[in-house]
């Protein structure tokens, strides 16, 4: 066995996407084949069903390394973070060291360890979305923020937009960067918004209470850290001028140019056309089937 950093992550709302948005699963397998993980020799990654496994394949031999690797998943965490954004396709996911093997049989493919376990059991105790490190994980060093939720884990702020601008404010909103454009401080912020909107609409509207909690939980941990800032978002219908009075024109067309993008990247690929098709025959089959028992 070797140790590993292990980065679970978990595809909400998978099986329904399964059963009535199957155009949308295919969107969520292009998404995933777009990530910067791929291609680098240094980290690997399993995919299977809903869930994504990405691992250093490079063992860590100091703590210099240790701390490059808890970075660098925690960044492929937020890669996938704000290409989901706007796209109603959420996720959760657990950072953990353990150990863990994955190799290849003549016919098999194999991955097993106690890091995954870990992460599994960990990943299904939690009522929320978006990201959780473990403590072991955080000793190492973290660029991004964190917040306590249980013993042993805690909530990674991925909002990488808004914590700059939080520096900058100093509870003061909006922020005014006297003619500054604001997208050379922090060019996400509009994903940040939209996301931080997006949560925020699916805990008072969702139909299941299950769900709502999901999103409750995560926005919480946002509203609890960027509290003056949550509040002017809410006040002004999540306007990104909310943040800073600046001209945002440009990322914001970047991001909407990239949401509806990654909308399209699946659509009228043979898999979306076989998946369709599927999906077709299997209504008409049940439509008929119903006929048929009825007489």
């Amino acid at each position: 066995m070797s140790d590993r950093f292990l980065l679970y992550i978990d595809i909400l709302g998978f099986s329904e996407m399964v059963r009535k948005e199957r155009r949308k699963v295919v969107r969520v397998y292009k998404i995933l084949d777009t990530l910067n993980v791929h291609g680098r020799s240094d980290f690997k990654v399993i995919v299977f069903s809903d869930t994504i496994l990405v691992y250093n394949n490079i063992p860590a031999t100091s703590d210099q390394d240790r701390a490059h690797c808890v970075q660098t998943l925690v960044e492929f965490a937020s890669d996938l973070h704000n290409r989901l954004v706007g796209q109603d396709i959420f996720f959760r996911a657990v950072l953990v060291k353990g150990d863990f093997e994955h190799y290849k049989l003549k016919n098999v493919e194999c991955f097993f360890g106690g890091a995954l376990i870990d992460a599994y059991h960990a990943e299904k105790e939690i009522p929320s979305l978006g990201l959780f490190i473990s403590d072991e994980c955080k000793t190492f060093g973290l660029r991004h923020p964190t917040a306590p939720f249980s013993q042993g884990l805690s909530f990674v702020f991925l909002c990488e937009g808004l914590q700059t601008l939080n520096t900058l404010a100093a509870g003061v909103w909006p922020i005014n960067l006297g003619g500054n454009p604001a997208e050379a401080f922090a060019p996400r912020t509009p994903w940040d918004v939209r996301f931080l909107k997006d949560i925020y609409v699916q805990m008072r509207e969702h139909s299941s209470p299950a769900v709502r909690t999901k999103f409750l939980t995560a926005w919480d941990f946002y509203q609890r850290k960027y509290d003056a800032a949550m509040n002017i978002l809410v006040r002004e219908d999540f306007s990104v001028s909310a943040l800073a009075t600046s001209n945002w024109e440009q990322a914001s067309k970047a991001m909407e140019t990239n949401i509806k993008h990654l909308k399209r990247i699946g659509s009228g690929t043979n898999l979306s056309k076989a998946v369709q098709n599927s999906y077709k025959n299997s209504k008409n089959f049940k439509k008929l089937f119903k006929h048929t028992f009825h007489g």
